[in-house]
């Protein structure tokens, strides 16, 4: 009778069981690290309520099966983490997917430290305004990423370079003589870290310079070549076009043409890119010519520019303009210098024909006009004085070829003495094959900046250096590469008239 009871409890309670079931699923899915969304092996995955237990594989994935209908909290936890769990419904005979990410344990052991090496160091002096900072940290990792943030100090402007993945970064186009405050972030799973803010000035605007325009991200833009610390430095920004940069004696303004205004224009500025203003309205060009005919007067103040037959002087804010002279309307000024001893100009004028040209000396009022260069059947490029005004030198091209596209096989620097009349060939140890172009004296009149480049069309035009008393081309220095114009920023000397 007892062992019948029994069996009769014993099949109540297996049917109670078999009514309650509810069918079952499978739970599949991964555990990963956050952020970087690693997969994280022998990671314990559970369930609430509970179902089974089971640990990750290598890849991070785990299966749980025959797990009741319903819902649960999959929890994920490993040492060294924080314990995570994700909410999910388990449905009928399906499969549900889940993903749980777990945080790292840190402590301030694993966040990045910097050692005391940086650069510019505390309170650093003469820093260029093309500065290169550079630090480092106890332990470097592709985990670490930092940020870097300039202030001009007593201003609230910042200059923020973010996710920096190297321990440098290069920042470009500070200002002269300025100090400034600079910090670091150093960021890994573990947190960031912060430097203390350091300091730094900038060096003083250089004394020696060339100007020089030179393509950047596709626009012509102006530079200058710090001769003591062999830099170059972009002076101008922006979509628009900007070349031909000529100093004036005092080494305070500018001048340059740009597009700013769409049609070109001469504007000035100041020598580090600075107080910028438009100087003509006029067209300040003529047949084949791209309006490179312009130049300073000795006083600094006044500017002489080239407007088709016509020139023009202006004061370097725009003001006071007036004709000087004009020739007669079959030729164009295209080129043009105003000695520094104020005593005479000199101007390469055009005919019809690109080739019909000349080099004319004047006075400083535009009359007695005399060719000074004529006759020839090669181009002719320049003219442009020495500081002292005694000599003049200009391109020619010996190979005496004319082209429909003005190519020139032999261009070659002549430097012509007003005292004795005679003209030196400076090009005499030329690189066969190439172009000298554009020839300036420097301020003390030994040596001469120019631009040399294959005669070939689209050749790259490179900036140089050489001396005028002994021309060797093992004497010429490469500058810049890749240039389109350049003028050496002249200062006159104590002692010359027109100061």
């Amino acid at each position: 009778m007892i062992t019948l009871l029994l069996i009769v409890l014993l099949t109540a309670r297996c049917s109670e069981e078999k009514i309650d079931f509810k069918g079952s699923g499978n739970i599949k899915g991964e555990v990963v690290s956050e952020p970087d969304m690693t997969p994280i092996p022998n990671a314990e995955v559970t369930t609430n309520p509970p179902s089974h237990i089971v640990m990750t594989d290598s890849a991070g994935q785990f299966i749980l099966e025959d797990v009741e209908i319903g819902e649960y909290n999959v929890i994920a936890k490993k040492r060294d983490y924080f314990t995570s769990s994700v909410s999910i419904n388990v449905a009928m005979n399906a499969t549900t997917h889940v993903m749980v990410k777990l945080n790292e344990r840190f402590t301030d052991q694993d966040l990045p430290r910097f050692t005391s090496d940086f650069y510019p160091g505390p309170n650093e002096k003469d820093v260029s305004v093309n500065v290169t900072f550079s630090w480092k940290v106890t332990q470097a990792s592709d985990s670490i990423s930092y940020t870097l943030r300039l202030f001009e100090a007593g201003t609230p402007e910042e200059v923020v370079v973010e996710n920096i993945t190297d321990t440098f970064a290069l920042v470009t186009g500070l200002k002269y003589s300025t100090s400034y405050l600079w910090q670091l972030t150093a960021k890994n799973p573990a947190g960031e870290r912060n430097t203390e803010m350091r300091s730094f000035t900038t060096r003083k605007f250089p004394d020696d310079y060339i100007l020089y325009a030179k393509r950047a991200d596709g626009v012509s833009q102006l530079f200058i070549r710090d001769m003591q610390h062999e830099e170059s430095i972009q002076l101008t920004h922006g979509s628009h076009h900007n070349w031909q940069p000529v100093s004036n004696a005092q080494q305070n303004r500018v001048a340059f043409l740009s597009t700013r205004d769409i049609t070109p224009q001469l504007y000035t500025m100041k020598p580090d890119g600075t107080g910028v203003r438009k100087v003509t309205s006029i067209a300040t060009g003529g047949y084949y010519n791209k309006g490179v005919g312009f130049s300073w007067l000795p006083n600094g103040e006044q500017l002489v520019f080239s407007s088709y037959n016509r020139l023009f002087v202006v004061n370097h804010d725009g003001s006071g303009l007036r004709q000087l002279t004009s020739i007669d309307t079959g030729r164009h000024f295209r080129e043009v210098d105003w000695s520094p001893t104020n005593d005479r100009i000199a101007a390469l004028t055009l005919g019809e024909d690109r080739y019909d040209a000349e080099i004319l000396v004047m006075n400083t009022n535009g009359s007695n006009q005399q060719v000074l260069v004529g006759d020839k059947t090669g181009a002719l490029g320049g003219p442009a004085f020495s500081l002292d005004g005694k000599e003049l030198v200009y391109t020619y091209d010996a190979s005496d070829t004319q082209s429909d596209v003005g190519r020139q096989l032999n261009a070659r620097i002549f430097k012509y003495s007003f005292q004795t009349g005679e003209t030196v060939d400076l090009s005499e140890r030329k690189p066969h094959g190439t172009n000298d172009l554009y020839p300036r004296f420097s301020p003390d009149g030994a040596k001469i900046v120019f631009i040399n480049s294959r005669n070939t069309p689209g050749s790259r035009q490179n900036l140089y250096i050489m001396r005028t008393d002994s021309i060797q081309y093992d004497h010429r220095q490469l500058l810049v590469e890749d240039v389109e114009s350049a003028n050496w920023a002249k200062k006159i000397m104590d002692g010359l008239p027109g100061e």
